[in-house]
């Protein structure tokens, strides 16, 4: 019965975050579009408009390490409504300064970095806390759910934003601060999980820089990514993924444009993306029942490679769009997959830094690929230069088929393994079951395996040779996952 309520009260409160982090993803991607165009309107310099995006980008970036740290050190969602009710009072200043006339552009650019520190935070901790929501064979459904609200909230953003932009200047940060309000009164309404960091005062991390202040803090959620296979490979992958995904995405928009194509087409375009997502999103827990085991993966970068291929050969005006369009629709399967994985493997203790540190990884990937986009379709070329994209995502998902690692992964999700078990390296090695399994005796129960040298039952016997046995997690399988894969997202440079 205390199961049954937990559950219960897991989904209620898992909607109430979803939907605080909704009109916040709303709220934030407003302001990504009008910021840039009031700042063309301010000073007529479209340089000074680059720079209003390049703050807002770095502070996500660089505030992405520390806010996973204080995501586990403090009580997750006292920290996410402390973010709440700073950007409501930025975004309500600015619509007063707005409305007065006297708005400045280093209030603008003020404006833009609390925007992407605040929201780094916010998505550090509200990631964190899914685990102690949900029950974990729904986990991997939260996840898709959230791939939906990012795209949802992207879309529905940047179309309201220039509507309420048209109307009047200080109308889109008013909405905002009313958005960010709203997300702070839900969050009011959710209880605070078990799983918190902050929650569970009994049971402190035994190092205090490992409980997520300061370098050393960060520095944990490094090393439980790099000591983990499948989470090195995976980051490695998204990584390389985002940085391919944003410079075909920057090729493909930056010569719509110099071709002459309307700047409606070319927003209708980016619309075709996102509305390729939020379909996929929603699809996603039933593709991953039809794609068992790395099989998402596997899809997704093959399917990358062919269309990236097809942009450069196909004719047509809306063929570029309709093919973004379906790589987006089969990302967020393999992001669910990934996603549920890592944050089930990750004690509750670190799993703020290690969403912090994969989204740091795989958003830089994202963050160059503007460049090298430019970069190649100066000297090659629009059709070599997409060319060179597809090949490259040709030979990491012939990577990714060939790879051990990834042919082990798992095919169904295992509940995940309390924190304190997982956050420390196994001290002995001898033969027996694992410290929560109790002792294998003669004549063991029915459902009991007969005792063997290795972990319990509900995990699978590590192989020779494999990294598995010396791993800081006994993992619930003998797979991991690559943690937080946005293949495409907002940090893959995608609109």
């Amino acid at each position: 019965m205390a199961g049954t309520e937990r559950r219960r009260g897991g989904g209620r409160d898992f909607v109430l975050l979803w939907t605080s982090q909704a009109v916040g993803e709303f709220a934030y991607s407003t302001s990504l579009i009008v910021l840039p165009l009031l700042v063309l309107a301010l000073t007529g310099s479209p340089s000074q408009a680059g720079i209003i995006g390049f703050v807002d980008a770095a502070a996500m970036l660089l505030a992405g390490l520390p806010a996973g740290a204080v995501a586990d050190r403090y009580d997750r969602r006292t920290v996410m409504l402390w973010c709440e009710a700073v950007l409501a009072a930025v975004f309500a200043s600015l619509a007063l300064l707005l409305w007065a006339g006297t708005v400045s552009f280093p209030a603008l650019v003020g404006l833009a970095l609390v925007n992407g520190a605040a929201t780094a935070v916010l998505g550090a901790a509200g990631e964190a806390m899914i685990p102690g929501l949900v029950p974990p064979e729904r986990l991997s459904d939260a996840v898709a759910m959230n791939s939906a609200r990012t795209y949802a909230g992207q879309l529905a953003g940047t179309s309201a934003g220039g509507f309420l932009l048209a109307v009047r200047n200080a109308f889109p940060f008013a909405v905002g601060a009313v958005a960010h309000l709203a997300g702070l009164v839900l969050l009011l309404f959710m209880r605070r999980p078990a799983g918190a960091a902050a929650a569970t005062p009994a049971a402190p991390p035994p190092d205090p820089a490992a409980a997520g202040g300061g370098a050393g803090g960060l520095a944990e959620g490094v090393r439980f990514l790099a000591r983990h296979p499948f989470l090195r490979l995976g980051l490695a992958y998204a990584t390389a993924t985002n940085f391919c995904f944003g410079a075909v995405y920057f090729m493909v928009i930056a010569s719509a444009q110099a071709d002459g194509l309307a700047t409606g087409s070319i927003g209708l375009m980016a619309a075709l993306l996102g509305v390729g997502g939020v379909l996929g999103a929603l699809a996603a827990p039933l593709l991953q029942r039809v794609l068992t085991g790395a099989r998402p993966v596997f899809a997704v970068l093959w399917l990358f490679a062919v269309l990236t291929g097809g942009i450069a050969v196909l004719p047509g005006t809306w063929t570029p769009g309709l093919m973004l369009g379906a790589i987006a629709f089969a990302a967020p399967t393999a992001n669910a997959y990934f996603t549920t994985h890592q944050l089930l493997l990750t004690p509750d203790s670190h799993r703020g830094r290690v969403v912090s540190v994969a989204a740091l990884c795989s958003g830089a990937g994202g963050a160059v690929a503007p460049l090298a986009g430019g970069v190649l379709l100066d000297q090659v070329g629009r059709f070599a230069g997409l060319l060179t994209c597809a090949a490259v995502m040709g030979l990491i998902a012939l990577s990714a088929v060939l790879s051990p690692v990834m042919r082990r992964a798992p095919g169904a999700l295992a509940g995940p393994v309390p924190s304190e078990e997982r956050a420390e390296p196994a001290e002995d090695t001898e033969p027996g079951p694992a410290e929560h399994a109790e002792p294998a005796e003669p004549g063991p129960a029915e459902h009991a395996e007969p005792a063997e040298p290795g972990p319990a039952e509900h995990a699978e016997p590590a192989e020779p040779g494999s990294a598995e046995h010396h791993d800081p997690v006994p993992a619930l399988s003998p797979a991991a996952a690559p943690a937080r894969p946005s293949i495409p997202d907002r940090q893959s440079g995608t609109p």
